[in-house]
């Protein structure tokens, strides 16, 4: 049996709040996923659709279950991620090397994007 299965809405959302530990560690946490619903509609041959007809019952209740084991799995994981080095940056001034590193983080949005705010450490 062939089914179509169709998610509300098309293209789910997905809501992730994200953290600055350090300039150099990053939490993420799943706040939300915007799927509303999942539904599966027969999509074989004549003699499939009248087979997949009868089993739409159990179709459906699975495709509730497994709409909400999604919810389930998705909302409320965390995430953390660790760069190789701190965000920042070496320049060369006067024939020294001068480290620039972000502190003291916060993230944010600015016009649907992701925006870090913060200082920065100066050190030779």
């Amino acid at each position: 049996m062939q089914y179509k299965v169709t998610l509300t809405p098309e293209d789910p959302g997905l809501t992730v709040a994200v953290s600055a530990d350090s300039a150099q560690k990053f939490s993420a946490k799943v706040t939300e996923l915007d799927l509303t619903d999942a539904t599966a509609t027969p999509d074989g041959n004549f003699i499939d659709k009248a087979l997949e007809k009868l089993a739409q019952p159990l179709v459906d209740t699975a495709m509730k279950k497994i709409q909400a084991a999604i919810q389930q799995a998705a909302v409320g994981k965390s995430y953390s991620m660790t760069l190789d080095h701190p965000l920042g940056y070496t320049v060369q001034i006067e024939g020294q090397k001068v480290t620039l590193t972000a502190s003291g983080l916060t993230l944010g949005t600015h016009e649907g994007h992701l925006l870090a705010t913060g200082g920065i450490e100066v050190a030779p």
